[in-house]
């Protein structure tokens, strides 16, 4: 680990700056846009014209797409009470976890192909996907409709094919958010993995209403809006009211339910294709000697999987929806993207050449990292705990140069969350290339649930890795695992401080706090 260096951060930011992909149009996914990527893709198969697609994929790094589409956002709610429920984490009940979601994956992409909805993403137990056809603005209303025929066909499929594999184990309800607007389509990756990103405030708001332990369908205001529905008071109202489709049927004075047969047909389509025979992956796993920026995510399968002690890192970009929505509307969408790619960029190249860590993935404008020390056999607690710390604050300044750098409003922010436990990594399998990295376990929930209690100068560290932190880590943080403001060069002050020893105790020697 070198630690983070402004002078190399500086020169890693101005080449990403040179080497950002320089946007040669902003696109509007219109209906020639559609029909042109039809027949492209469709060629390239071979397949007929009629057959179903991807509608936004593979996108060009030059190209950003305005995009009119519903989003939607599908959460296992039992995922995360198996994982509560999970008192000594067990490679026995990492397997069922990962086997659940390799199960549930698979049935989401079953559902998407039917209904042409574009699979942006899965994190965990959750799965993004867009509507975006019928093309245009025009066809908002048509649209929803279809959106909540998919979300139905989801939740169906979903419970459906819990109850009838594996004995009905991996059985879970299903909770589904949705939003309608306009959003930004840029290219998220590269090799095999292409999935687009959408940026704006539809995506952001459905996952949203997908959060909760209540089963059912949950829609927006702008939904509502464009229904005719009476407004509600509040997010918090939204993600408390179920829309019945008793309800929206009769709005649109047509079916939204998912045809039965369509249901039938996913589920077995994942029988068959996915789980031949009824078999489910056997996942093995290994120990991977640090540092962790060595994985080489396309060697990982369930039968070649890691399981390891580690921490895993979150960073989420506070203010930079709102960002992305100024700058649709101000037409400054090329200025956003560049600097979105050059921030993302410099947190991933950060985290593994300062501090050796290793990019779990990319959620929006959020990163997910993970971080160890030790050897071939076991992982180094106390070592790997003030590494990640160490990391967070670097991200942290790394965030904070890009901005100086790039101009960007001064109310953008970057929030961490870390937290320590054995944790498992791999690939899911689900549709050849086009299979998911996927990391799970409570330090990784953990972790994204102490950031997404921080606002953007906070960094919050859970208490198995506090418990278990050295000194000089532990009274950086108060008792509740906080502390704001905490950048590389503070990092350096609070644990460059002498420790003083008297009468058999360890103090912290007094000087002001950075909160």
């Amino acid at each position: 680990m070198r630690g983070w260096d402004k002078a190399r951060s500086k020169a890693r930011i101005d080449n990403f700056i040179a080497k950002v992909p320089r946007l040669t149009a902003v696109q509007t996914f219109d209906v020639d846009a559609f029909e042109r990527r039809r027949v492209t893709v469709l060629a390239s198969r071979g397949a007929t014209l009629d057959a179903s697609i991807d509608p936004i994929f593979d996108l060009p790094t030059t190209a950003a797409i305005v995009v009119h589409g519903v989003h939607v956002y599908a959460q296992l709610i039992d995922f995360s009470q198996q994982m509560r429920d999970l008192k000594m984490e067990t490679v026995a009940g990492h397997e069922r976890l990962l086997t659940m979601l390799h199960l549930h994956y698979a049935a989401c992409d079953a559902v998407a192909v039917e209904f042409e909805a574009q699979r942006v993403d899965y994190h965990g137990p959750r799965m993004h996907a867009v509507i975006v056809t019928p093309v245009g603005p025009e066809n908002e209303r048509e649209r929803i409709r279809r959106a909540l025929q998919f979300a139905n066909a989801l939740q169906r499929t979903i419970e459906e094919i819990g109850r009838s594999v594996g004995a009905g184990q991996y059985s879970s309800r299903v909770r589904i958010g949705l939003d309608s607007g306009m959003a930004v389509a840029i290219n998220s990756g590269r090799g095999s993995e292409r999935d687009p990103l959408f940026l704006g405030s539809p995506a952001n708001h459905a996952a949203k209403l997908a959060e909760g332990d209540i089963p059912g369908i949950f829609v927006s205001g702008r939904i509502r809006s464009s229904l005719g529905m009476p407004a509600l008071e509040s997010v918090d109202a939204e993600k408390a009211s179920v829309l019945h489709l008793a309800t929206a049927r009769a709005l649109f004075s047509r079916a939204v339910e998912a045809d039965d047969t369509l249901v039938a047909n996913s589920v077995e389509r994942v029988k068959s294709r996915t789980f031949p025979g009824g078999s489910l992956p056997t996942f093995s796993f290994h120990h991977h000697e640090p540092p962790l920026d060595s994985i080489k995510f396309d060697d990982l399968v369930p039968s070649n999987a890691i399981r390891m002690e580690l921490l895993s890192i979150f960073g989420d970009v506070s203010g930079f929806t709102a960002y992305v929505d100024e700058c649709i509307a101000g037409q400054r969408i090329p200025e956003m993207v560049r600097n979105f790619h050059v921030i993302r960029s410099e947190l991933a190249a950060s985290l593994r050449e300062d501090f050796n860590g290793r990019k779990i993935r990319y959620i929006g404008d959020c990163i997910h990292g993970v971080i160890a020390k030790g050897d071939a056999r076991s992982t180094d607690v106390r070592g790997s705990i003030e590494s990640a710390v160490a990391a967070a604050a670097g991200l942290r300044s790394s965030f904070d140069l890009c901005r100086t750098v790039l101009g960007t409003p001064s109310n953008l922010g970057i929030a961490f969350g870390i937290e320590f436990g054995a944790t498992p990594i791999s690939r899911i399998g689900i549709r050849g290339d086009r299979s998911v990295r996927c990391c799970v376990g409570k330090s990784v929930s953990e972790s994204e649930g102490l950031q997404s209690d921080c606002d953007g100068r906070e960094t919050r560290i859970g208490p198995r890795a506090l418990l278990q932190a050295p000194t000089s880590i532990r009274r950086i943080f108060d008792l509740s695992g906080l502390v704001t403001g905490l950048d590389y060069a503070s990092y350096l002050a609070y644990t460059a401080a002498p420790v003083i020893v008297s009468s058999g105790s360890v103090s912290r020697e007094a000087r002001p706090y950075l909160r």
